[in-house]
Formats: structure tokens, C-alpha cells, sequence
């Protein structure tokens, strides 16, 4: 609370409850509250997300810990009433539901990009082709892949090959997009597309697509492209 100018033009705002000390449950409401004194006096009205943490019983009694779930709905709830407010329980033993939490509020957050995701998703069902879309750092937006999860990173040398292509798109090309093609003897492909240094597109074809497929995937690149300029759009604003 020292310094109340950080928190100014926040869009969404994550509160952390520790389900495995409910003695601080008062101590944080009392700070939950003075941070959103801080964004009424700037006439700001972020969005809530409250995360019940540690809701693993890997260490904590079962029965205890839905007590203090109870408890903490009953102090924090109402503190949240009139915010446009969300709740979940999260665990750091559920890696794959905390990513997916956080790819979910950056899309939500700004309804063209969740209308850019949600259309990519449709898009890719009709391509005959593997694709994986995620941001340059690995992690995965979308996909038409058996065995990986959108929310998830990518293994490591998929993520090695982005990063290095991403390093030949700054260094080499000094562009802001570019595409990397490679094919092997027997015709298998695959492409990597990366758009405004943010967005990645991998596709691997086990041959020449149908021209019907080929057609959708360049609207997909088309429609990703444009996802990557409301992203840097986004972010300005």
C-alpha cells in the first residue's frame, strides 16, 4: 500500500488466499479491501479474481481444509459483491489448471481475442494437418494435437526450435513476423509461422495438403496475423 500508483489501470485484479492458514483470512480481507479503496479513489473497477490457494491435501487434513474453504467464501464473497467477480480453487499440484486459468484471463480480458481463440479452435477441426499455436515463449493457446493441452508448454525441443527461429527473425531478418519451412525425403513438412514477435503457428503436414485444407490453413494464418496485432493493440491500450 506504500506505493498505491502501481496499481493504477489495473484490468484485472488476482487475490491470493492461502487455504492452509485461515488466521490470515481477516488480515487479507483487510488488505483486499484497501486495495479496492485505492482503485475507487482512481475511478477504476477491475475485474476480481479470488484463488482459494493450496487446495491440495498433500500436506493438510481434507475436512480441514473444506472448513476453511467455507469460511473464506463466508468472509470474502461479500467483499467482492459488487465487482465483476470470479472465483477458484488452485492448487500448485494442478499445473495444468493454473495455466489454463491464466491463458483464459488474458483471452477474457479483451473479447476480441477470446473471439480470435474460440474461432481458431473451429477452424482448426477442418485442417488436415497438425497445429499448434502458442506464444513464442511455448505456451500452448490452441491445437489440433493428440497429447497436448492447450494451457501447457510445449516440450523442450519444440521450444528450443521457436526460440531459435525467433532469434533468426531479430537478429538475421530483423523483422517483426517471419516463416521457416523444412521438408524431409519421404514429403513430410512443417512450417513455423511467428506473427509481431508474439504469436507462433507450427505446422506439421505428413504430405502436400488438399487444396481445400491448404486454403483454410492460409486463412488461419490470415486470422492469427490479425490476433497478434489486437494483442500488441491490446497491451498499448
Amino acid at each position: 500500500m506504500d506505493r498505491p500508483d502501481i496499481f493504477k489501470g489495473t484490468d484485472v485484479l488476482i487475490c491470493v488466499v492461502d487455504l492452509h492458514d485461515p488466521d490470515s483470512f481477516d488480515q487479507a480481507k483487510e488488505y483486499f479491501e484497501g486495495l479496492l479503496d485505492i482503485h475507487r479513489k482512481n475511478n477504476e473497477k477491475p475485474k476480481v479474481l479470488l484463488f482459494l490457494h493450496k487446495y491440495d491435501t498433500e500436506d493438510y487434513q481434507k475436512e480441514l481444509l473444506d472448513t476453511n474453504v467455507k469460511n473464506a467464501k463466508d468472509i470474502f464473497v461479500d467483499t467482492f459483491k459488487d465487482y465483476d467477480f470470479d472465483l477458484k480453487l488452485t492448487s500448485i499440484y494442478q499445473q495444468d489448471e493454473l495455466a489454463k486459468i491464466f491463458r483464459d484471463i488474458l483471452i477474457s480480458s479483451y473479447k476480441d481475442l477470446k473471439k480470435s481463440v474460440e474461432k481458431a479452435e473451429s477452424q482448426l477441426e477442418e485442417i488436415k494437418a497438425k497445429i499448434i499455436i502458442s506464444d513464442v515463449s511455448g505456451n500452448v493457446l490452441v491445437h489440433n494435437v493428440q497429447g497436448v493441452s492447450s494451457g501447457l508448454t510445449l516440450r523442450g525441443d519444440l521450444r528450443d526450435f521457436i526460440d531459435a527461429c525467433n532469434t533468426v527473425r531479430e537478429n538475421i531478418f530483423m523483422s517483426d513476423s517471419c516463416r521457416f519451412t523444412g521438408k524431409s525425403e519421404d514429403g513430410k513438412g512443417i512450417e513455423l509461422h511467428i506473427f509481431k514477435y508474439i504469436i507462433s503457428v507450427f505446422v506439421m503436414k505428413s504430405g502436400e495438403l488438399e487444396r481445400e485444407s491448404q486454403d483454410k490453413l492460409n486463412v488461419l494464418l490470415n486470422d492469427m496475423k490479425l490476433f497478434a496485432d489486437l494483442i500488441i493493440s491490446a497491451h498499448n491500450d
